[in-house]
């Protein structure tokens, strides 16, 4: 067993500590008043994809059954629910993908039922609006902007184009049977709403922004709403989509600063003085899955140099040993070196270069020597918000905890004895297409 593999499994180990009582799910963090949630980027799915891909890769003859009891679990929750968010870090699109991900891996009907359900409740919660379909709800991150009121929400991380994502993911593993339908109505509304720039397309976070936050890369901005379109243009043959993903792309990369012999692309585009994050949400590790998508689908030079170059600017930088503004104490898989070392291993089995593989390992280097390890558990302490580095939480979910770290940990461990195990989310390409 590697090194890599068994900080995986002492991860899991921290995160079945946390187990609550009489419960199939688990605290978000090792506080002992700690509350435990079901989502995907925090709590029990999350967790429950971490053990799926342990029981793929047959190191845990436990984790199948457990993964099954907490799907249980939160396919009761879901039964008691009628409204959710369209977002799908705490939504149905979420759920959706991690009850199909149950129902693939144990055979049981009822958790593709659910997903499908799931899929059924986020539609009768859309509006149809304009050319298409969208969904309207109370903006996200109130808790930290201190602005509140309802808005049509188009990005990637928690509205239109993430559940369009999951859309086609239902659609390729027939979920639903409306699934492909209702991506194209919100392809058409996301093109809709797109806002011509001399550098391409752009789309803000969500409708009437009441705040400045022009942010380009992947979570909040044009790059993951291109890479949607990108993925229904695989799905539906549509020049438009295709074309829409080149513009943002362009734009995008318009708004990059050469680093070293690369680049990286701005978090915003409003301070006076920009600052670069490197990981999934706004670096390199989320808006180079668009552009090696596009590289794939055209065969175009340019999108796999651009790519390149992102990497090459992050490394630039010192990471990911050198932290800096935009890799802070931030080891997860939205923020920080997870996500990295995933777009790493995805760069490595795209292009056959070792680089990328190197890379990873050092990111696994960062991530193990920064972790705390005690009495077979593993843990990190990290802050999950750059504006907020005093506040620290050992977190046990999948986007900024333990599932997530050790999920990355898992699939490079057996990447390098040459069967690698992931479970890719909706918004992550394949490791090889």
């Amino acid at each position: 067993m590697t090194d890599h593999m068994s900080a995986a499994l002492e991860a899991m180990a921290f995160i079945r500590a946390q187990r609550m009582e009489g419960r199939a799910k688990w605290r978000r963090t090792d506080a002992a008043d700690a509350r435990g949630d079901y989502s995907l980027y925090h709590g029990a799915c999350g967790v429950i994809l971490l053990l799926l891909e342990l029981h793929a890769a047959g190191m845990d003859s436990e984790a199948l059954a457990e993964a099954v009891e907490a799907g249980e679990e939160v396919m009761a929750y879901l039964t008691s629910k009628d409204s959710l968010s369209v977002s799908p870090a705490t939504g149905w699109p979420g759920y959706a993908f991690a009850m199909n991900e149950l129902a693939r891996a144990s055979g049981r009907a009822d958790f593709a039922q659910a997903a499908s359900r799931c899929l059924q409740k986020m539609r009768d919660q859309a509006v149809e609006v304009g050319a298409g379909i969208g969904w309207i709800e109370p903006m996200p991150f109130s808790d930290i902007t201190g602005f509140t009121g309802d808005r049509e929400i188009y990005d990637q991380s928690v509205g239109a184009a993430g559940a369009g994502l999951v859309l086609l993911y239902a659609h390729q593993n027939e979920v639903h049977p409306q699934a492909l339908a209702w991506a194209v109505a919100v392809g058409e509304r996301l093109l809709e709403v797109a806002e011509t720039d001399p550098d391409g397309l752009r789309w803000r976070m969500m409708s009437d922004m009441p705040f400045p936050f022009t942010a380009p890369n992947f979570a909040h901005g044009g790059a993951g709403v291109g890479y949607f379109l990108l993925q229904l243009h695989r799905a539906t043959g549509e020049a438009r989509y295709l074309d829409a993903a080149r513009e943002a792309a362009r734009y995008t990369l318009s708004r990059a600063t050469t680093f070293g012999s690369g680049k990286l692309v701005c978090h915003t585009e409003d301070p006076a003085k920009p600052f670069f994050y490197l990981g999934a949400c706004h670096g390199p590790a989320g808006t180079g899955r668009l552009l090696i998508e596009l590289f794939d689908i055209t065969g175009e030079q340019v999108w796999l140099d651009e790519a390149r170059a992102l990497v090459e600017g992050l490394l630039a930088t010192g990471a990911p040993e050198t932290r800096s503004k935009g890799l802070w104490n931030n080891h997860g898989q939205c923020c920080g070196d997870a996500g990295i070392g995933e777009f790493a291993l995805l760069m490595s089995a795209r292009t056959g270069d070792g680089a990328y593989a190197d890379l990873a390992r050092r990111c696994a280097v960062v991530i193990e020597d920064r972790s705390e390890a005690a009495d077979g558990r593993r843990l990190w302490r990290q802050a999950e918000h750059r504006t907020q580095p005093d506040f620290i939480e050992a977190q046990t979910g999948y986007m900024q905890g333990a599932a997530g770290i050790a999920s990355f940990l898992l699939h490079l461990a057996t990447t390098e004895t040459g069967r690698p195990v992931k479970i890719a989310m909706p918004d992550w390409p394949p490791l090889r297409p």
